[in-house]
């Protein structure tokens, strides 16, 4: 019996397409009543990187999607955000402490997107670490340490800030 069956111009057309929307390897042999192991062999061997350009291709529009769709949310609840900010500030009566607090979230939110927006770290973190010999300085003054570092003759270079 042969390992491998080839498939007219047309067919092999025919069977790629069927790949191509992820039909299963077994099916398009079934259908073209072939081995399974000559539409592996065209799978693997022809129509592969076409099929992982149309999932690349899937993916990057599936992403967009996302980032459409987080834009308009987005939108939106910058929207909410300024009805709710605009009625506390107008209102007669003082905010709340919870209000207050609400407030607080709200324009923590919006400068998190801000920042986004501009590609900009959305938290603020610290740059620089302790030096090995500030660490040392510090488990030395942890009382539950019990190893007192001596070795600590490693200087690091001091920076001007």
């Amino acid at each position: 019996m042969r390992k491998f069956t080839e498939l007219s111009e047309e067919d092999q057309l025919k069977a790629k397409e069927m790949y191509l929307e992820y039909g299963s390897v077994t099916d398009i042999a079934k259908r073209y009543n072939v081995l399974r192991t000559s539409i592996s062999y065209y799978a693997n061997k022809k129509w592969k990187a076409d099929r992982d350009l149309l999932r690349a291709d899937l993916f990057a529009s599936f992403n967009e999607l996302k980032r459409a769709t987080f834009t308009k949310m987005s939108e939106s609840a910058i929207k909410v955000m300024t009805k709710a900010l605009q009625h506390i500030a107008e209102r007669e009566e003082a905010p709340t402490m919870r209000e207050a607090k609400d407030v607080s979230a709200i324009l923590e939110s919006l400068d998190k997107i801000t920042r986004l927006d501009e590609g900009k770290p959305t938290d603020i973190i610290q740059e620089k670490s302790d030096s090995i010999v500030e660490i040392q300085r510090k488990l030395n003054l942890d009382p539950f340490y019990t190893q007192e570092i001596t070795d600590a003759s490693f200087e690091e270079p001091k920076t001007e800030d």
